[in-house]
């Protein structure tokens, strides 16, 4: 597990997002600065972080048309607030300094997995309106400041089309609101 971003050689967001577009996996790195993937409706390139240290991920408002997979990263900033991972969202072994949006987002297409498996939520992670219309499995995390991924804040559950695998999580996945959202 990373514990310092000066454990690894540093490439600048911009690069970060070259690599990607390449659809070239960004391995090993200090991502310094904003990685921003707005600015595209569709976003038409595989996303792969593995074992890098991302000072701000920004993914919001985005179609995914292909897998995203962040694995063994550590993430000081990271959104995702109505993002589509139509084919598939992977979060492994990650951890995540701050407030982590999801809100109405979702929407795997059958066939697709969106797998959340041993990381650590350092503040609230919000599931607020969304919609999983395949395989979702939770295990293993810890949600240190809670989430609403089985509340229902202002009357809304998580929508499961297939029934999800949620198990051998800590902390509160009851939440009835969506954390204390940054300004």
């Amino acid at each position: 597990m990373l514990t310092s971003p000066q454990q690894l050689p540093k490439i600048p967001a911009a690069v970060a997002l070259q690599w990607i577009q390449a659809k070239h996996p960004v391995q090993g790195y200090h991502i310094v600065g904003q990685l921003s993937l707005l600015g595209y409706l569709y976003f038409d390139y595989p996303v792969e972080i593995e074992n890098c240290w991302v000072d701000e991920l920004v993914g919001s408002t985005m179609h995914y048309t292909h897998a995203v997979r962040l694995v063994n990263s550590h993430f000081t900033r990271c959104e995702f607030e109505f993002a589509y991972f139509t084919h598939g969202l992977s979060i492994e072994g990650c951890t995540f300094d701050s407030y982590l949006d999801f809100q109405a987002g979702g929407h795997n297409q059958p066939g697709c997995l969106v797998q959340l498996t041993d990381n650590i939520f350092k503040s609230f992670v919000n599931f607020f309106d969304c919609w999983y219309r395949s395989t979702v499995q939770i295990e293993r995390n810890d949600f240190q400041k809670g989430t609403n991924l089985l509340g229902a804040p202002q009357g809304y559950l998580v929508q499961f089309d297939v029934p999800p695998l949620i198990q051998n999580n800590t902390g509160d996945l009851n939440r009835n609101d969506e954390g204390d959202i940054p300004s």
